[in-house]
């Protein structure tokens, strides 16, 4: 399996909270395929960053923000647009 990098890793856990709504840190990891201790790291950042907050009534739960929804739909243009060419990176 290929290693995904920063800005992949955050798509991911971005689109799984547009996709289910707001969800638990064990939800998170499971559909974003991270281990614990790599979440609490982007979610610290993702919190600084204003892409996601805490639930007003449970500050355990997390959703995904406008800003955050943004982000989502920039990094699928990009990836559309880079596809349309090849690229050999590696």
């Amino acid at each position: 399996m290929k290693k995904r990098d920063k800005l992949k890793i955050i798509a991911d856990i971005l689109t799984a909270l547009d996709r289910e709504g707001g969800m638990y840190k064990t939800h998170i990891a499971v559909k974003s395929k991270l281990d614990t201790r790599m979440l609490e790291r982007y979610i610290n950042m993702l919190l600084d960053a204003g892409l996601i907050e805490r639930d007003k009534d449970d500050p355990r739960l997390f959703t995904i923000t406008a800003n955050g929804k943004r982000y989502v739909w920039l990094y699928n243009c990009i990836k559309a647009m880079l596809s349309q060419h090849e690229f050999n990176l590696y």
